[in-house]
């Protein structure tokens, strides 16, 4: 029998009720029924998160990291569990679903740890008869937008800082990964966080998500998701503080110099882990010509070794694509490239006689142009585009001519030139030697400025500075 899930918003289940179906990308079971939520949902939801906030925001320290640490502590005790109904839902090897689940549980630590570390400022003041102190406080309430690539731990890069920080929060998770999300949620509940601290909201209505940014009593709104989610976000919230970590194309750069042993296994790694749905993913590929060759044939002998196949087979190395959109762009900028010129060097289709239309094959093109949609839209599916340049100039201007920013990769033995490219790339954070889906929990994660990759920071400290926001106070003495 099908599960039925409903929010949870003002302090109880919403009853079932008209919704949608989520089944597994891999089969097509059905998993879940997901029943949608309502206009008076959010009402109800908003004017609790309003009620909490007058009491968690004043929450002492101590109480707030325990509820972190609590939270932890469930997800730790079920992790096994987690991540088999996690790669089930979603679609991804078994294996990777533990390191997920796993990074979720230290984000709740490195969430109660933040929260200690925040700090208060004592600026001297010119005027002797005063004391000047700086405070940060929360911002007040948030609804948080979160994606179904990561459904598990990228929530928790908000949910941590926000339970942290005693910051209401209306979550609205990937409606594809609904019942993950829901596993999650009631981890949380079960913590024993202070009611309207955290809320469910569930719906794959776009009207919906659109009514709850805009509610005049949400104060920011934080989304992971795709440049044009973060536009209708920015629109519709225009006049709330903001938080919004948005896609990629990054360029991976290799250049003639490069240790290739080392470089072909990180790139693989960053074009086919999670089926190349990671918004760091090897977007494109930028080559020295006189290493091209050898680092094509090392990319698809890489695909080869790759094993398409059920997510909780021991023997799947990478899963299915998650999304029926995601395939069809896969498939869609393979032929695009293929029409302006590129070679295909392995996979470029669904597997045959597979059970759904999402078992997209680990693919490897060479000689992309320049102007293939593969090298100037987000592809979000297991492909590695090579695209064949000459000296470091021309590789750094292409590098830089795009749309986005959020993270880039450099492979080079020349520590002069490593320097000179992750200065100059214009991107949120930059790899040197390393796979580009490189990342850490602690560390700041966003787009640079003037890109469609977001703006502000997830990640440690940074997550805090977003929750929170300065306060100046003066005494006169």
């Amino acid at each position: 029998m099908t599960e039925e899930i409903s929010s949870y918003v003002a302090g109880g289940w919403a009853p079932h009720g008209p919704g949608y179906l989520v089944a597994s990308p891999a089969t097509g079971e059905p998993l879940a029924q997901v029943t949608n939520a309502t206009g008076s949902d959010l009402d109800r939801a908003v004017a609790a998160a309003r009620e909490a906030w007058q009491q968690t925001r004043w929450a002492p320290l101590r109480d707030r990291v325990a509820w972190c640490t609590a939270v932890a502590e469930l997800i730790a005790g079920r992790a096994e569990s987690l991540a088999e109904e996690l790669a089930v839902e979603h679609g991804k090897p078994l294996a990777e679903a533990r390191g997920e689940i796993a990074a979720g549980v230290r984000g709740f630590h490195l969430a109660a740890e933040e929260a200690a570390r925040l700090t208060v400022a004592a600026p001297l003041p010119t005027d002797p008869r005063k004391r000047v102190t700086v405070i940060r406080q929360p911002r007040g309430v948030w609804a948080v937008l979160t994606p179904w690539n990561f459904p598990f731990n990228i929530p928790i890069e908000y949910l941590g800082p926000a339970i942290a920080t005693g910051s209401p929060v209306l979550w609205k998770p990937a409606p594809t990964t609904a019942r993950i999300a829901t596993r999650l949620f009631s981890l949380i509940l079960a913590a024993g966080l202070p009611d309207g601290l955290v809320q469910l909201v569930l719906t794959d209505s776009v009207e919906t998500s659109g009514a709850l940014v805009a509610h005049p009593g949400v104060d920011a709104v934080g989304l992971t998701g795709g440049a044009a989610a973060g536009r209708a976000v920015a629109r519709a919230a225009w006049d709330k503080h903001l938080l919004l970590e948005l896609g990629g194309n990054g360029p991976v750069i290799v250049l003639d110099d490069a240790d290739l042993t080392a470089a072909v296994p990180a790139i693989a790694s960053s074009a086919f882990t999670n089926a190349g749905q990671v918004c760091s993913a090897a977007g494109r590929i930028l080559a020295a010509r006189s290493v091209a060759d050898e680092l094509v044939a090392g990319l698809a002998a890489e695909a080869g070794r790759r094993v398409l196949g059920p997510p909780l087979d021991p023997a799947t190395t990478m899963g299915v694509t998650h999304t029926p959109a995601v395939a069809a762009t896969t498939l869609r900028h393979t032929e695009d490239a293929l029409a302006k010129g590129a070679r295909l060097v392995t996979g470029g289709a669904v597997r045959p006689g597979a059970p759904t239309g999402m078992w997209v094959e680990p693919t490897v093109l060479d000689d992309v142009h320049r102007g293939a949609a593969l090298v100037v839209e987000e592809t979000f599916g297991p492909i590695a585009p090579v695209v064949r340049l000459g000296d470091d100039d021309e590789i750094l201007a292409l590098a830089n001519n795009g749309r986005f920013g959020l993270v880039a990769a450099v492979f080079t033995e020349s520590l002069r030139r490593a320097h000179r490219f992750a200065e100059r790339l214009e991107s949120g954070s930059v790899v040197v030697n390393d796979e580009s889906n490189y990342w850490e929990l602690h560390l700041p994660f966003g787009g640079w400025s003037g890109t469609q990759s977001g703006r502000g920071r997830v990640g440690g400290a940074a997550a805090f500075n977003e929750f929170t926001q300065l306060k100046t106070i003066s005494v006169q003495i």
